[in-house]
């Protein structure tokens, strides 16, 4: 809305892009966290952590969580997957024409997201706030842990050049899409062989 709203071609372009983006890589996401939801039989993140306290699920779910990062690193529109604000092709992309507030509210948004994706990798993936080793207070463990997802994405931010668009396509749809629908049919061929169920 913002790319439509303010008039401009380059704005509109990274509107459109960002449209295409999420929709590309929104699927993978939740498609990757439902391995994770087969296996603890519960939404409720309460009880998806509670069910981590012996093994934290990036150990069964690693092709999920591997999803779910790179899923997330689009979702947030951070560099390999920052097309919607192409500097060296939209000037700045959807948000070209605002200044003040309004822009410093865009990049607010921005890194809040990073927070968001960060904390919710940690609570499916990670353990939340389940600790290993040393003793600490649960909610140091959980920012530890969301800190260490957050380090990772500028890492990756700050590493790797960016995909052209159809490469990023190629990306979401090609690869991620049918991996996240493997790890799905993968977690449930072992609940069915742990129950006891196929044979």
């Amino acid at each position: 809305m913002a790319g439509w709203g303010s008039n401009n071609k380059y704005a509109l372009l990274g509107g459109l892009r960002g449209v295409a983006q999420m929709i590309s890589y929104e699927i993978p996401l939740v498609l990757s966290t439902l391995g994770v939801v087969m296996m603890t039989g519960s939404l409720n993140l309460i009880d998806i952590v509670e069910k981590q306290k012996t093994m934290y699920n990036i150990v069964p779910q690693f092709l999920g969580f591997a999803i779910f990062i790179v899923a997330a690193l689009a979702k947030i529109n951070r560099t390999p997957f920052d097309l919607p604000e192409a500097e060296s092709e939209l000037v700045a992309g959807y948000n070209t024409e605002y200044s003040g507030m309004r822009w410093a509210f865009f990049f607010l948004a921005e890194f809040v997201n990073i927070f968001i994706i960060s904390a919710l990798g940690t609570i499916v993936f990670l353990g939340g706030w389940n600790g290993f080793l040393i003793s600490l207070p649960p909610w140091a463990w959980f920012m530890i842990k969301s800190y260490v997802l957050i380090f990772f994405v500028m890492w990756v931010w700050s590493t790797f050049p960016r995909f052209r668009a159809d490469q990023l396509m190629d990306v979401g749809w090609k690869i991620l899409l049918p991996l996240a629908l493997l790890n799905i049919a993968l977690t449930g061929l072992v609940i069915l062989l742990r129950e006891g169920r196929i044979f």
